[in-house]
């Protein structure tokens, strides 16, 4: 019974995400929706993989289904945890549309480029 309530929540979540994606899309430019887009992606792998893993383990005996939840459940952080990773943590989309592309002092320069003078 507590799978099933983990499943609805994780479902109501990732309505909810999908939401403010969107609202978010609506308002900023074409960068941002571009970085959104991918971001959406993967967003979607991570919400919609607990119910996926949750749905393929109830063909497996009862006592594999812990197991199989287990690795499933791993594999499934693991993998979201290192896209994620990625799309924040290179100079991809996201810098694009962050403020770390830019700098606020006077005279600053971006990040990684030389001042020409």
């Amino acid at each position: 019974a507590v799978g099933w309530v983990l499943l609805i929540t994780r479902l109501g979540l990732y309505a909810w995400f999908l939401w403010a994606v969107q609202s978010s899309a609506s308002e900023g430019g074409m960068k941002l929706r571009t970085f959104l887009s991918q971001f959406r992606i993967a967003g979607s792998i991570y919400f919609l993989a607990y119910p996926m893993i949750f749905l393929m383990t109830k063909c497996f005996a009862p006592y594999y289904q812990h197991a199989a939840m287990a690795v499933g459940l791993m594999l499934m952080q693991m993998g979201s945890n290192l896209w994620l990773a990625n799309l924040f943590l290179t100079r991809g989309e996201y810098f694009k549309v962050s403020t770390l592309s830019s700098s606020m002092l006077p005279g600053g320069t971006k990040f990684g480029l030389v001042k020409e003078e």
